[in-house]
């Protein structure tokens, strides 16, 4: 009877779980509409136009693309929450399998497209969908890749980070976090003068991001606590609720990123990200990035893997 050493046997534990992730993923509704000979090639076609410099793909392939992806996504989220529980098992061990397999899928997608270059916000939110991405399967390298190679991306991410300071509150609030967002992922994104001799000068960056908005949100008129709320006082209140959780879940990431303690504060920044969630219910583009923003968070902060791979360490 051939007995096997401890390395083959975890080799073979991480084959089996390998396969049972590709599985549970291809099996999901979303991607199982995709009918299979479709998904090998529109993957095959990804994987040849992800990473080639210039515009990304266009039609006629891009929608098949987009809808691919998104299947991707939503499959791999359905395990969010088991992926990111505390406590180890063997349910938590496909959740994270199949989570950073469709995020790697879904990365190879939308990498291979042609970004939203008009509208400043969205072309940041794409890049930083992206970062998401890549952080949750392991690919900062490839992103960062993309970002030198996709034509007019670094660009016009640099223009619209510039041009925040004239925004009023809410467009400045929700693009200042998503810029700090994308330092916390590993994005070439501009380092300040004064932090280009710092150890992680794009961390150091972010940091200073964060403190210049601490000091307008000192300034900033919170709505008031009317007794009957219409739409759109309703509306600014829960969004109030969400950028002020979204920027504590940043400043715990970054805090703990610069002072190297990142397993501290997982539990705290999950919580942060739940209700910053919750509140943006309703924005289903919005709640799609959050999602991501916390599979990446977690995984950033060592809750998912006890393999850590911080970007810029």
């Amino acid at each position: 009877m051939q007995v096997l050493s401890p390395a083959a046997e975890r080799d073979l534990a991480a084959r089996d779980l390998a396969t049972l992730a590709r599985s549970t993923l291809d099996e999901h509704w979303a991607v199982a509409a995709v009918p299979a000979e479709r998904r090998t090639l529109l993957l095959e076609r990804a994987e040849a136009a992800s990473l080639v410099a210039g515009d990304g793909l266009g039609e006629p392939i891009a929608d098949g693309l987009a809808l691919l992806g998104t299947a991707y996504e939503l499959a791999a989220l359905s395990h969010l929450e088991a992926a990111i529980q505390a406590a180890a098992s063997p349910a938590r061990d496909l959740a994270q399998a199949v989570l950073a397999l469709g995020a790697a899928r879904a990365f190879r997608c939308s990498a291979a497209l042609r970004p939203p270059l008009d509208d400043g916000e969205l072309a940041i939110k794409w890049a930083l969908r992206l970062g998401a991405l890549a952080l949750v399967a392991r690919q900062t390298e490839s992103y960062v890749r993309w970002w030198e190679l996709r034509r007019g991306v670094a660009e016009t991410v640099r223009k619209a980070s510039l041009s925040l300071e004239q925004e009023t509150w809410e467009p400045y609030a929700r693009g200042t976090l998503f810029v700090a967002w994308l330092g916390l992922l590993g994005a070439p994104v501009a380092v300040l003068p004064e932090h280009v001799g710092d150890e992680l000068p794009t961390i150091a960056t972010t940091r200073s991001r964060l403190a210049m908005f601490r000091e307008r949100r000192a300034d900033h008129e919170v709505p008031g606590d009317a007794q009957v709320l219409n739409a759109a006082a309703l509306r600014a209140r829960m969004t109030e609720f969400a950028i002020r959780h979204l920027a504590d879940a940043t400043e715990l990431l970054t805090v703990a990123v610069l002072r190297r303690t990142l397993p501290d504060v997982s539990a705290e920044f999950k919580l942060h990200l739940s209700a910053s969630r919750s509140a943006l219910a309703g924005d289903h583009g919005l709640d799609l990035l959050l999602a991501w923003l916390q599979a990446a968070g977690v995984t950033l902060a060592g809750g998912v893997t006890a393999q850590l791979e911080l970007p810029g360490f």
